[in-house]
């Protein structure tokens, strides 16, 4: 089996975070030689390693191979380290990520987990989770915005009262408008 191949499969189950279709992991390949094969064989090779690591491979089967979600999970033995994480999370600071989460999707509005991974640069699936756990991001679709909770945290009764609110909002719309436009002229805005 292609080790290379089952290591890009598994950043990738890392990195999106969530459920993911084979077309969609095949498509983040990018590699015309695979085959769903191919890609199968090291998606069963992987869910025979995760184990040795705590790691789960999840299977939403669905009846159609194709439409098939895989995700990665913790291994329920190592269920006392979660839970002393999620405490953590609920009554820990804020952390620099999680603030700047909340200062996008403050001054940007509603905004995308990969809208807001972008403009950070890096992956925020964590941070925008543990943001929604606490009550202070609220899922609308697949947008996320600021709930009612993080203004009160703030001090604030509209977001509109944040510090050069209109400006800063404007600067990154455009920004992002820009960047979007970008992309999609060269056909690789992956910004959904």
């Amino acid at each position: 089996m292609n080790n290379i191949l089952i290591k890009r499969i598994s950043a990738i189950l890392f990195l999106y975070n969530e459920p993911i279709t084979l077309e969609k992991i095949k498509s983040f390949l990018d590699d015309e030689s695979l085959t769903s094969e191919n890609i199968l064989e090291a998606i069963n090779s992987l869910e025979n390693i995760l184990p040795q690591m705590g790691l789960l491979l999840i299977k939403n089967d669905a009846k159609n191979e194709n439409k098939t979600e895989y995700s990665l999970a913790i291994d329920n033995a190592l269920n006392d380290i979660t839970r002393k994480i999620r405490i953590n999370e609920l009554e820990g600071e804020l952390t620099p990520a999680s603030l700047q989460v909340l200062t996008i999707c403050a001054y940007l509005g509603s905004s995308t987990k990969n809208e807001i991974s972008f403009i950070r640069g890096i992956q925020s699936s964590q941070s925008i989770r543990s943001l929604s756990v606490r009550g202070l991001l609220k899922r609308e679709g697949e947008k996320y915005s600021l709930s009612t909770e993080a203004l009160q945290m703030l001090g604030l009764k509209n977001i509109e009262d944040l510090p050069e609110y209109e400006k800063i909002k404007t600067d990154f719309s455009e920004r992002l408008k820009e960047v979007l436009e970008t992309e999609k002229e060269e056909g690789s805005s992956d910004l959904k």
